[in-house]
């Protein structure tokens, strides 16, 4: 499983999955919420299952995963207490790589649809804005990946390359979804994109961030 890598760029942390290299360092307890980051949680399978029940404090969610069957491979958070499911991951076939969502505090269990076996991670970033990366902020990469902690300002522009005939999409989870009317299903939405794609657009999270890509092949993302 391609674990999440922190970045030094400047003498702060950035967050990436482009490495194989596990998680080592801890993140600061001073978050701007106060609350320290969650341990992570792993489930493992194969086929189609429901996880157990696990608890989310509310904020930023990311989810690593492996999948190594050959058909469906689909994620959802499903809450106990509220209507809204949150979907994760869609996609065909074996999979390496990571996404993420804000989700609202509570119980939930991660509903998997798959045809073989597949491994999961969750994880709850927690930093402050002097932890995040300010823009300008430019990665290449490779796949579905995520990209933080970026410290945006409400006025924000995100620019994308992308060259395969494949779906292409960029959206950004808030740290704080507070008073933000972009952000749906967890997420504000980006670009979302068939086929090759080049573009520049502004977005509208004031605050920390974590933009997560969608894709099969390699890519481009500035953010100024």
């Amino acid at each position: 499983m391609r674990r999440r890598r922190l970045l030094l760029s400047g003498g702060v942390v950035l967050g990436t999955s482009l490495g194989t290299t596990p998680v080592t360092a801890a993140l600061q307890d001073d978050t701007d919420d106060d609350r320290e980051e969650p341990d992570p949680i792993e489930f493992s399978g194969d086929g189609v299952t429901v996880t157990e029940e696990f608890e989310i404090e509310g904020g930023p969610t990311v989810i690593e995963g492996v999948h190594e069957g050959t058909s469906t491979f689909d994620v959802r958070a499903v809450p106990n207490e509220h209507e809204q499911e949150y979907r994760l991951l869609s996609h065909i076939g074996g999979f390496d790589g990571s996404t993420g969502a804000f989700l609202e505090d509570g119980a939930y269990v991660l509903y998997v649809d798959a045809d073989g076996p597949w491994e999961l991670i969750v994880r709850q970033p927690r930093v402050s804005e002097t932890e995040a990366e300010e823009p300008p902020v430019s990665i290449s990469g490779s796949g579905t990946d995520w990209i933080g902690p970026v410290l945006l300002d409400g006025d924000a522009t995100v620019g994308a390359v992308y060259d395969a005939e494949s779906p292409f999409r960029i959206a950004v989870v808030p740290q704080d979804a507070e008073n933000n009317d972009f952000v749906w299903n967890g997420q504000e939405l980006v670009f979302d994109a068939i086929g090759a794609f080049a573009g520049v657009t502004a977005i509208h999270t004031d605050g920390v961030g974590y933009v997560t890509v969608d894709a099969a092949d390699e890519w481009t993302i500035e953010i100024e």
